[in-house]
C-alpha cells in the first residue's frame, strides 16, 4: 500500500513565512522525511529479497 505525497514547495514557503516551525513533530519537512525515510527502507528491504 502506497501513499503519495507530493511536496508542494510554494505552500510550504508560505507557512514557513507564516510562523509554522520547519522541523520536529508536525514541522512542514517531516512528511518529506517520513517519504525519504519510507523509500529507503523499501529500497533495502528488496535489495536483501532479490
Amino acid at each position: 500500500m502506497e501513499e503519495e505525497y507530493e511536496f508542494d514547495f510554494d505552500e510550504i514557503l508560505k507557512e514557513f513565512r507564516s510562523g509554522k516551525k520547519l522541523t520536529g513533530k508536525g514541522g512542514l519537512l517531516a512528511p518529506l522525511i517520513k517519504q525519504l525515510t519510507e523509500a529507503a527502507l523499501e529500497a533495502e528491504i528488496e535489495s536483501h529479497i532479490a
